[in-house]
């Protein structure tokens, strides 16, 4: 694959979201749960209706002490 390529799908993946049919498919069932939670006067919002994958917003920022075992690992 070709950068230019490459970048294309780039540019794909951040116009129309992931790749996976799984993915696609949570979403789209969330949208629909959440419409038909607003249309029958609830207050749900499209989080509420998407799986926890314990992904956390924010990622943690490493440590030197995170850095130097990392290294360890690899020299083992």
């Amino acid at each position: 694959m070709t950068y230019v390529e490459a970048m294309d799908w780039m540019r794909y993946r951040r116009q129309t979201g992931p790749l996976n049919l799984g993915l696609r498919l949570e979403d789209g069932f969330a949208m629909l749960a959440t419409a038909f939670n607003n249309v029958m006067g609830g207050k749900a919002k499209f989080s509420d209706f998407m799986p926890d994958r314990g992904f956390s917003a924010s990622p943690k920022e490493a440590t030197p002490q995170d850095l130097l075992a990392l290294l360890n690992r690899v020299k083992g």
